[in-house]
């Protein structure tokens, strides 16, 4: 009797930005799957969210940074000193800590203020535009590059370059395919990082590229290192937030009667903005992130050898019954149990507060200044970004 052939991992339906039927059908009876990869390896797909929990904390995993010689890195920025995804353990802990004060409550709260300031300043500049008019362009875009710009100490005059680069260097890179653009865009991202810093020597302040100078000065991390995290801080804290916002605005558009609970209640937004990161993390064009064991492991039961391909599901996640009630119902007033969406364990995102900061400033206010907002266009003919591991769309036109 021939072995069954494995299924192909089925991708994540962009169209929609939910599950495919096939994708909730393979994770429904088990938490873990031998599945085949498009770029075609073998390995294991874990869907199950306690046992996702517990690859994403377990040390005898390797991070997505740091893959097996059998397997070519699909980034350029993989490997790069100060990409925190490189590293693990002390030097993890060590890169971490030096990063970690710019996104603390002591630095959130104050800011809290200014993004609220920002969104209705740009709720204003959409609202002077002829309609349809492109969100993507006049908010979803820019509050995420102004507050970043900030956050780092960087003007935000640079944000077309810094953003282009930065697309680039989120670029889906295969395993066989060229990836010599991504690599000359991290080049060039991390020049630019260089000028800044130096120019912070002269000019100091409250702000991302200061503490990095002060680590280098310390002998805490390295310049390399230093243009890394902050490379990496300003790819990571830029390229996400856009994308969350648009797949969120578009879950309220899909579900209107979740809208008008909002607007009939604000005391729901935090609620809303966790159940926007649930059923549509950041990252919503990615399947999950990949980690690498080191020695055979056994999860839930199946036995996984050492230097396999292990890909933990984070979206899957969201819809683990075991975890969720009804988990494929968009409800922004679900109880509090804990999402994926920032991911787990000793890489559990740095900058969780100031997206939800981000996601709250527009979700708090965006439908009272704008009742009748909604898309211009059928939700499928939105075009995603689907190159770019955060996902996002090319444009969003609405009108209100």
């Amino acid at each position: 009797m021939s072995e069954q052939p494995l299924p192909t991992l089925p991708m994540w339906r962009l169209d929609h930005i939910e599950p495919s039927p096939e994708m909730l059908a393979l994770g429904a009876d088990a938490p873990i799957h031998r599945v085949r990869f498009p770029c075609g390896h073998e390995g294991w797909w874990v869907t199950g969210y306690d046992e996702a929990k517990a690859v994403l904390s377990d040390a005898a995993f390797r991070p997505a940074g740091m893959p097996p010689a059998a397997f070519t890195p699909d980034s350029v920025i993989l490997g790069s000193p100060g990409w925190l995804v490189s590293h693990e353990g002390d030097e993890h802990a060590r890169l971490r800590t030096i990063v970690v004060p710019a996104f603390s409550d002591l630095r959130m709260k104050p800011l809290a203020q200014q993004v609220e300031a920002i969104a209705a300043q740009l709720f204003e500049t959409l609202a002077a535009q002829p309609q349809p008019a492109d969100l993507r362009r006049y908010l979803s875009f820019p509050l995420p590059a102004i507050v970043i710009s900030a956050l780092m100490g960087v003007l935000y005059e640079d944000h077309a370059f810094f953003a282009g680069l930065s697309d680039e260097v989120m670029t889906h890179q295969h395993e066989s395919g060229p990836r010599s653009a991504s690599r000359l865009a991290w080049e060039e991202l991390c020049a630019y990082i260089r000028g800044k810093m130096r120019d912070k020597r002269q000019d100091p302040g409250d702000n991302l590229l200061t503490d990095l100078l002060a680590a280098v000065d310390q002998g805490k991390a390295t310049e390399e290192e230093a243009i890394g995290l902050a490379a990496g801080m300003l790819v990571a804290g830029h390229e996400s937030t856009v994308a969350q916002i648009e797949f969120g605005l578009l879950a309220m558009f899909r579900h209107p009667q979740q809208r008008e609970r909002l607007l009939d209640d604000p005391s729901l937004l935090d609620k809303a903005v966790e159940e926007i990161l649930r059923m549509y993390p950041p990252g919503a064009g990615w399947d999950g992130v990949m980690r690498y064991p080191r020695t055979d492991v056994t999860i839930a039961g199946v036995q996984i050898p050492a230097e396999s391909k292990v890909l933990v599901g984070l979206p899957a996640t969201s819809f683990d019954p075991r975890q969720f009630d009804d988990p494929e119902i968009f409800d922004i007033g679900r109880d509090g149990k804990p999402h994926l969406a920032f991911s787990h364990g000793p890489h559990y995102c740095i900058g969780r507060a100031l997206a939800r900061l981000e996601l709250k400033a527009v979700f708090g206010s965006i439908f009272q200044r704008f009742p009748r907002l909604r898309l211009a266009v059928a939700p499928e003919e939105l075009k995603l970004r689907k190159e770019i591991i955060t996902g996002g769309f090319e444009e969003m036109p609405v009108l209100w």
